[in-house]
């Protein structure tokens, strides 16, 4: 789950019925950090100006593929963008880039805009902003991150994860200095198993495909 969707569930006392939540790679506030998603910006700013009601990314994503995967390689630089160097099968790789992403409407660009701005993300009225209820959900959370994950680094969830009293939170960066490193793609995905036990309350088990 990402951290708008349970905080609006518990927006204003409703129940949200979670009684923990787990958060892979999301972040409410990106201004500070280095993520990649600032590549997006411009796509949404032209959508804007020419009244594109949707970008389609899987598209754009599926017909750069090859030239990202095969010599001379000349869009080598997305790679990363979506896994760490060999961490994941190489057909499961070409698959996720293939099939996994799809249309994006135009104004869900607008809206991730706003998480480049001071106040982090808001809402498509521009009026309500999510990191200012951080501290009054009562729901324990687990925050994940990837070490080399260029599109929500580190650093981007921990601007959210700090605003969470702090009883109520366990964050779990994967990778480590010599390696492996891990992208949010590779913590579901990699070919490694890994088992990872964070508190007396959260015990998460992330199994990855061997080859």
């Amino acid at each position: 789950m990402q951290f708008p969707g349970f905080y609006v569930m518990g927006y204003e006392g409703k129940d949200s019925r979670l009684a923990a939540v787990t958060t892979l790679a999301s972040s409410l506030d990106y201004m500070s950090s280095r993520s990649s998603l600032k590549l997006l910006l411009p796509l949404a700013d032209s959508a804007q100006v020419l009244n594109v009601l949707v970008i389609p990314i899987g598209t754009l994503l599926a017909a750069t593929y090859p030239f990202a995967a095969n010599p001379p390689y000349l869009l080598s630089w997305l790679s990363p963008q979506i896994s760490t160097p060999d961490m994941l099968q190489p057909k499961l790789f070409e698959k996720l880039v293939t099939e996994n992403f799809e249309r994006v409407p135009a104004k869900l660009l607008l809206q991730l805009a706003t998480a480049f701005e001071e106040g982090g993300l808001r809402d498509r009225s521009g009026t309500f902003f999510y990191k200012n209820h951080l501290s009054k959900s009562n729901i324990p959370v687990l925050a994940i991150a990837g070490d080399q994950d260029l599109i929500c680094p580190p650093d981007a969830v921990y601007e959210t994860v700090k605003l969470i009293l702090e009883p109520l939170v366990t964050y779990k960066v994967f990778g480590e200095p010599g390696g492996p490193h891990f992208a949010h793609y590779d913590i579901v995905g990699a070919q490694l198993l890994e088992v990872v036990e964070t508190s007396s309350s959260f015990k998460l088990y992330s199994v990855f495909f061997s080859p």
